[in-house]
């Protein structure tokens, strides 16, 4: 009969070496913004943080979230999220392609044209280090003009 015997050392060189990334960082998030116009907060201290933007029927509005890491001592950066998707009812836009020249591997985005009017929501959920998170961008579209 053969046994395996783990060395600690070789163990604990492992956990160290999945675990740095992570330990390096003292936290993660995201920023999401809109391509060529403006979100409004309406509420980033609730659960789920929440945005608002408008736009008419017709149009198409571009939302990007970027993978953030807050280093200990040291200034946020851009990095690459562990998973990311938008969420948006397709009843309401279609899915347009995006710019990807304008898009680095830190950055997720989803271009929506605007097909029928009323009040709307696109959710963002991303994994980023460990860390899940969900935004919630209100989109309000009237009718065209």
């Amino acid at each position: 009969m053969m046994r395996h015997v783990a060395c600690p050392a070789a163990l604990m060189f492992v956990v160290v070496l999945l675990t740095s990334q992570a330990a390096q960082a003292s936290s993660a998030s995201f920023t999401v913004t809109r391509q060529g116009g403006t979100l409004k907060t309406v509420d980033d201290s609730a659960e789920i943080p929440r945005y608002e933007t408008a736009l008419a029927v017709g149009e198409t509005v571009t939302l990007v979230a970027q993978g953030i890491v807050y280093p200990r001592g040291a200034a946020p950066q851009p990095s690459e999220a562990d998973a990311a998707n938008w969420l948006f009812d397709d009843e309401a836009f279609q899915l347009e392609p995006s710019d990807k020249k304008s898009l680095d591997k830190t950055k997720s985005a989803v271009s929506l044209k605007a097909l029928k009017p009323g009040k709307y929501r696109a959710r963002f959920v991303g994994s980023i280090l460990g860390y899940a998170h969900k935004y919630d961008v209100i989109l309000n579209v009237s009718a065209p003009k």
